[in-house]
């Protein structure tokens, strides 16, 4: 080897860096597992489910035998009889308490076990909404592209025939009034150059907000979308299975159980509580006339049964019936707002498909008259503002059709969402249109 290679510079500073490769681009699924990794809200909801994992625990540990131990010393200097020493005390001691009958502690048990579930409900449910708000910004990026590249692309043209205006003016082939339209219409293509610059900075902020990925390398999508159908097919058959499977009725069936508990609670306060009690001590004292070491064990049940409280059982055993209501109303407004969701978005997927087929189309029709309008205008029968409005038409629907595009795409994940059905699997379906 010659090892005049490794004394230049610029060739020990490459190999130093490695030959740096360029920044890799990132599809979808690459965006989401990012944002896993990167997202605060989301590192939140798992902190949340870690907290609320311990609820069942608490719940389990008011059922368990409570043991405590104790330790005392006291020094006693009595003041009659006069002349009498002091002398001093200790006792160790041992307690145990097991509850036997206690409606409360129950219940606090079964309330730890719901509060369980609806923390690892919350936490599919944030997971869910990962997918979606992923979704929605790496779609917002690429919409926010293409509405940039529509409106330099219409600059571009109406800046040409801004100058073939001027040009025949000056030869005095065309009117002022040409001119004016031609520079009507390139200060319009620049005002929206500069909002589709904006918004396209936002949105790349936004990206990189949720997953920590430089925007830059985001992957397109096809330029021809397969436009699938929702499976099942049929309206009735998300909603049914919405209504069995999304996470926001779940929880809101969990909270109603909590509510639940919290009645069988209180009214459990009127109840006797059953205690069992066991203990031991070890007693040493130094005072006259008293054994100097005693020992002893205890074993019994106690029964505690309130009387009265001045009224405070029974407010509370309202106020929680009160709630359970509020619960009840809760859940079938939830049910409700899922019938919603499910056909809103259902709606989306078929009509959006529709749309987009329509735009295409569109597209083709507008591409067609700006074609056949500029022929027009060369032979005299057409004039510069039918060209100018044939122009904008075209780059107005390459934008509609872009917008169309993400918007079904992001109906199919929202479908998916609403009936508890949105996963990597669904996620991974709609990548599948991520250019290569």
């Amino acid at each position: 080897m010659n090892k005049t290679l490794f004394r230049s510079p610029v060739l020990g500073s490459l190999l130093l860096l490695g030959f740096a490769l360029p920044v890799h681009a990132f599809d979808l699924v690459e965006a989401w597992r990012a944002a896993r990794d990167y997202n605060a809200d989301f590192a939140a909801a798992r902190s949340d489910l870690d907290a609320g994992r311990e609820k069942a625990v608490q719940g389990r540990a008011l059922l368990l035998p409570q043991i405590g131990a104790s330790a005392n010393y006291n020094y006693t200097n009595p003041i009659m009889p006069a002349g009498q020493g002091g002398y001093d005390a200790t006792t160790y001691g041992v307690n145990l308490q097991q509850p036997l009958f206690d409606v409360g502690k129950y219940t606090g048990y079964q309330k730890g076990k719901l509060a369980t579930q609806q923390a690892e409900t919350s936490f599919g449910a944030a997971e869910q909404q990962l997918i979606l708000d992923t979704s929605q910004a790496y779609f917002n990026v690429l919409l926010a592209k293409d509405t940039l590249s529509a409106t330099s692309a219409s600059k571009k043209t109406f800046q040409q025939q801004l100058e073939q205006a001027k040009t025949a003016f000056e030869v005095g082939t065309a009117t002022i009034t040409d001119t004016h339209e031609a520079q009507a219409g390139y200060d319009g293509a620049v005002a929206q150059e500069i909002s589709a610059v904006s918004s396209l900075e936002l949105a790349e902020n936004n990206l990189r907000r949720v997953t920590g990925l430089d925007p830059k390398t985001i992957q397109p999508v096809l330029d021809k979308l397969p436009l699938e159908l929702p499976t099942p097919a049929t309206l009735e058959a998300w909603i049914d299975l919405a209504q069995r499977n999304s996470l926001s009725i779940k929880a809101a069936e969990q909270a109603l159980g909590i509510a639940d508990k919290n009645v069988t609670e209180k009214k459990g306060n009127h109840l006797p509580v059953v205690s069992l009690t066991a203990g031991y001590s070890d007693s040493q004292t130094r005072a006259p006339l008293q054994a100097p070491h005693t020992r002893g064990s205890s074993i019994g049940v106690g029964v505690t049964l309130p009387l009265f409280a001045g009224g405070g059982i029974n407010s509370q055993v309202r106020e929680a019936v009160a709630q359970q209501e509020s619960a009840k109303d809760k859940l079938e407004a939830t049910r409700r707002q899922v019938r919603e969701d499910v056909r809103r978005t259902f709606l989306g997927v078929t009509n959006g498909a529709a749309l987009v087929r329509a735009q295409e189309q569109l597209l083709v029709s507008a591409k067609s008259k700006v074609e056949s309008t500029r022929l027009g205008k060369e032979v005299g029968i057409r004039t510069n503002i039918d060209l100018l409005q044939a122009e904008q038409a075209y780059y107005s629907t390459l934008t509609s059709l872009a917008t169309a595009k993400y918007n079904y795409l992001i109906a199919r994940l929202s479908l998916s969402q609403a009936a508890g059905q949105l996963d990597s699997e669904v996620l991974g379906k709609v990548n599948a249109v991520i250019r290569r």
